[in-house]
């Protein structure tokens, strides 16, 4: 706790109180006139020290409610600092591909690929109350479906809204990430994250994957990507010829991506798998705890001036009383 004084100069007006008090102080050896012997003669009768106090309260008081007028004057705020531990969550975007290759129902359940995606990440939303989200859906092109909001509903909303023909068929990686990141920036929130689910290669025809993710990890976003796969795609791709031809298209430009912004890359092969990744970038991503520093200001002032009406009331009542005859 401190004081603080939003208008200091105003104590400059305290160098006149001496001034003050020298006009209307009692001179010394002051005494109270009276008449006595002779027709028309007048002494002065010497006042004791006591006496003298009684005759320089009302002036004292006087002073002493100018002087709270004055300090009232230059604005004495009181500052109280708090510090808090707050829990703050990241600025995080869901980026879910929605070409036509999610509309095939090969990962268990007889659910579709863009299905299971839109479950998974309303799941993983829920959990997330203390972050900012938001949603972009992709394919040849990318459409943000929510931006940036603490409403989870929204978010749920958002995710339930997701269809293949939002957008022209195709999977434009670079776009995806440049519009989430667009995103994210709107947000406040530190550090921020870019969740990216795709099921195929980056065939955008502009800005190549290594370009984007080169700029998000210069802007400080962090992209964890997801790559979902058939348990057959999965088994293809432990065979050295179809990593070679279909591999390097899909994995090596998510794990670039991953790698160059400090996220990590996981594949999803069924909707456990999926679930259970979300809930590692939950873990991951988890929110930490945050020491807040708040200042609450109580301006004095009014105080100060009931103070100086205080002392100005005892000066009228001392005046009044017996005490005040001598003055």
């Amino acid at each position: 706790m401190h004081i603080e004084l939003t208008r200091p100069h105003a104590l400059s007006l305290l160098a006149l109180l001496p001034f003050w008090a020298l006009l209307v102080w009692p001179r010394a050896g002051r005494g109270v006139p009276y008449t006595g012997g002779a027709a028309g003669s007048r002494r002065r009768l010497a006042l004791s020290a006591h006496e003298a106090l009684i005759l320089a309260a009302p002036r004292l008081l006087t002073g002493l409610a100018l002087a709270s007028v004055i300090v009232a004057l230059s604005g004495p705020v009181r500052v109280d600092v708090m510090q808090d531990t707050e829990t703050v969550g990241h600025g995080i975007s869901l980026v879910v591909d929605l070409s036509s290759s999610m509309l095939a129902e090969d990962m268990g359940d007889h659910e579709s690929r863009i299905s299971l995606a839109r479950e998974a990440a309303v799941r993983f939303a829920r959990r997330r109350s203390n972050d900012q989200l938001s949603l972009v859906g992709f394919g040849g092109e990318a459409v943000t479906r929510v931006p940036p909001t603490m409403d989870r509903n929204l978010i749920v909303q958002g995710a339930g809204s997701l269809e293949i023909q939002l957008v022209r068929d195709g999977t434009d990686i670079s776009a995806a990430v440049l519009t989430a990141m667009s995103r994210l920036l709107q947000s406040e929130r530190e550090p921020r994250v870019l969740v990216l689910l795709t099921d195929g290669s980056h065939n955008g025809p502009n800005v190549p994957p290594l370009v984007t993710a080169r700029a998000a990890a210069a802007l400080h976003v962090r992209i964890h990507a997801i790559s979902i796969l058939s348990p057959d795609e999965a088994a293809d791709l432990a065979t050295s010829i179809v990593r070679r031809q279909f591999g390097d298209e899909r994995e090596t430009v998510l794990q670039q991506l991953a790698n160059l912004t400090g996220g990590r890359y996981f594949r999803a092969t069924s909707a456990a798998a999926l679930d259970s990744i979300y809930g590692e970038i939950d873990r991951v991503e988890a929110p930490l705890p945050h020491i807040v520093t708040r200042e609450i200001r109580q301006p004095l002032a009014p105080w100060l001036f009931l103070l100086g009406l205080m002392f100005l009331g005892a000066e009228a009542l001392l005046r009044g009383s017996r005490w005040g005859i001598v003055h």
